[in-house]
């Protein structure tokens, strides 16, 4: 009997219900997956709570040295009441999120003309390597000179921290655009401009998000530390230096850095999930890469080839 032309592999009457059934399964793992982790992490913060907690009851220091975990909780929740603090949360948020969109529109263009032109990268990259290693905090004076107003220096500030790691991400995802992408554009007609906005900007995208990943995080500690070194009107640092003052208050002083933590956590799943959103593929890819195989006999040997290294990771 002639068998149908269309009939094959995997393209059976059943293999629709088969492709959502595994397609099901999947998403059930990666579910549970992000379970778990979540159920993980939930409990190593409740075993460094009661560590902390155990540790600061037990009399070993005192507590104005190391107060109580159950104590930092119950002032970081009072907080939240505390039109004071909240202010000043909001101006070190405002000056950080000010900052950080500042670097990303200068490094972003920037990476992408460095990546594009060889002869400028290799140029430019020995300023990019003298200016990179100076520590914002160093410029804190030079800044107040510059800019005088408090806002104006923590917002040069945290754009000074944050431009190298988003400069330099951006010029390793450019290192691992397709050449053959970028010629067939060519090919067909398609200018410079063209080619870096369909295909160096798309294929670099992760690694420019990774590198605004890692600026936040960076970002976010200049700028409480440019509060507590150059002051202002208000700021998560100052209000630091007010509670230290006056007889001091560490449960007040570690609440305060404990929501600099929240903070940080919450850009982090923030850009996260907005990697998710607009590179799918890439998360996809990195969910379904096959683990490397170890040669057969290795099992015996009692390691693999691939044992003892480390993955690739994000460049910064």
């Amino acid at each position: 009997m002639k068998r149908d032309a269309r009939s094959g592999p995997g393209l059976g009457p059943g293999s629709g219900a088969r492709a959502r059934t595994r397609a099901g399964a999947r998403s059930e793992g990666l579910v549970e997956r992000r379970s778990g982790r979540v159920l993980l992490g939930a409990l190593g913060l409740c075993g460094a709570f009661l560590l902390v907690e155990l540790v600061a009851r037990s009399g070993a220091f005192d507590d104005q040295a190391l107060p109580p975990a159950s104590s930092v909780l119950a002032r970081a929740a009072e907080m939240t009441a505390d039109d004071g603090f909240l202010d000043d949360l909001w101006t070190t948020v405002s000056a950080w999120l000010a900052g950080l969109a500042l670097a990303v529109a200068l490094a972003v263009p920037a990476g992408l003309l460095l990546g594009s032109l060889p002869r400028l990268r290799a140029a430019a990259l020995a300023v990019v390597e003298l200016a990179r290693p100076i520590p914002s905090v160093a410029l804190i004076p030079l800044a107040i000179l510059v800019f005088v107003e408090p806002d104006r220096v923590e917002r040069s500030l945290v754009c000074y921290a944050a431009l190298w790691p988003i400069l330099l991400n951006t010029l390793y995802g450019l290192r691992d655009v397709d050449p053959v992408a970028k010629e067939t554009l060519r090919s067909f007609g398609f200018g410079p401009l063209s080619v870096v906005w369909r295909v160096s900007l798309p294929s670099a995208g992760p690694f420019v998000l990774t590198g605004v990943r890692v600026a936040a995080s960076v970002g976010l500690i200049v700028a409480v530390s440019a509060e507590l070194r150059a002051g202002g009107d208000g700021g998560l640092g100052v209000y630091l230096l007010d509670s230290q003052s006056g007889g001091g208050r560490p449960d007040l002083m570690v609440a305060g850095a404990c929501w600099a933590g929240v903070l940080g956590v919450a850009a982090n799943a923030g850009l996260v999930g907005l990697g998710r959103v607009l590179f799918p593929h890439s998360a996809r890819s990195a969910r379904s890469a096959p683990r490397p195989q170890s040669p057969p006999g290795s099992e015996r040997a009692g390691r693999g080839p691939h044992d003892g290294l480390d993955g690739a990771g994000a460049g910064r």
